[in-house]
């Protein structure tokens, strides 16, 4: 009997390690997709910024373009939204979707101030959004509300139950 007591296996089964459900497991996958999706692209932005807003302006490659782009005008028009963001607004992004993956990382780890980090990135490239990108372009940020608080909601029914 006393070995038994020794045995790692009985005192798992008095501490049993926590496992992660499902649902917050593919949760956490489609929010490591996401932020590393959107942190590179905005990495690349802002990394190319100043090269491609040359670009934007240089008729040679505006010719070509015309041969990919079926509605030229419409080109233009995206490149001018884009180009009118400031590029320091790409940076700040990239960041808090870092912050946003630190957040999941930490969920995954099954870890509560997981959940904390990435609410509160969500939250701030929400007003990032809306002071820095939307103020210029006339985007709406109706989508990204809801979004945003559909994942967060969704990461608060774990954190209130699985999450330590």
């Amino acid at each position: 009997m006393e070995e038994f007591t020794n045995n790692q296996q009985f005192n798992d089964f008095e501490n049993p390690v926590p496992q992660r459900p499902t649902g917050l497991t593919v949760a956490c996958v489609l929010s490591f997709i996401s932020a590393g999706w959107f942190t590179l692209a905005n990495l690349i932005t802002f990394l190319s910024y100043n090269f491609m807003k040359s670009l934007s302006s240089d008729e040679n490659y505006l010719e070509m373009m015309e041969k990919f782009a079926p509605d030229m005008d419409e080109f233009e028009a995206a490149m001018e939204a884009q180009f009118a963001v400031s590029r320091v607004s790409y940076l700040l992004q990239a960041l808090l979707y870092i912050g946003s993956f630190i957040g999941v990382l930490y969920m995954w780890r099954l870890q509560k101030k997981g959940f904390h980090i990435y609410a509160i990135s969500q939250i701030l490239l929400l007003i990032v959004t809306a002071a820095l990108v939307t103020s210029v372009t006339g985007a709406t940020i109706i989508g990204s509300v809801i979004l945003t608080a559909i994942w967060i909601g969704i990461y608060f029914i774990y954190y209130r139950k699985t999450l330590q």
